[in-house]
């Protein structure tokens, strides 16, 4: 994060999502510890929260950062579920983060996504609206179209686009 700041740039991410180390905590299928880390939903999200702390202690408090989560483990109640990422952007909220990077997935090889046009976007959408938490829509977004309908109707606050940019980076 320091040298981060020097290097000019304007805002973080912490990546918590998609089976990487953080997520791993968050969700049930593969967080078994039994001690503070472990167990319900605050203990599994302590250590993403101390990672969050340490990087605002060095971050420039004018300066966002923001933590992308699975919303969706795509194995029903036994993972992580819409309701629980609500839960989840809470804590985030609570603790300062400044935007919620609202994914899905990549956790279990059990999962059965439902794929499509805009598909991770009611995700977003829930956590904004119920959470009162600014959000990042993504997932299968490549149309201008898509992210013009999904900013105006408040269904997130920015919209990440990556497999466009890499067909088309200009």
């Amino acid at each position: 994060a320091q040298m981060a700041g020097r290097c000019g740039f304007d805002m973080l991410e912490i990546h918590a999502a998609h089976g990487y180390l953080l997520s791993a905590f968050i969700t049930p299928l593969t967080n078994r510890r039994t001690d503070e880390y472990g167990g319900s939903l605050e203990n599994r999200m302590r250590y993403p929260l101390e990672i969050f702390r340490a990087v605002r202690a060095v971050w420039p408090s004018e300066k966002p950062i923001s933590m992308r989560i699975s919303a969706n483990d795509w194995v029903g109640i036994e993972g992580v579920t819409p309701a629980d990422a609500v839960e989840i952007a809470k804590l985030l909220r609570e603790a300062g983060v400044d935007l919620c990077d609202v994914s899905a997935g990549q956790t279990s090889i059990a999962a059965k996504p439902v794929y499509g046009r805009m598909f991770q976007t009611p995700f977003s959408d829930r956590i904004r609206n119920e959470v009162g938490m600014a959000t990042m829509a993504v997932g299968n977004i490549y149309e201008p179209d898509h992210a013009n309908s999904i900013l105006m109707a408040g269904r997130a606050d920015l919209v990440a686009l990556a497999r466009p940019h890499l067909a088309d980076p200009y």
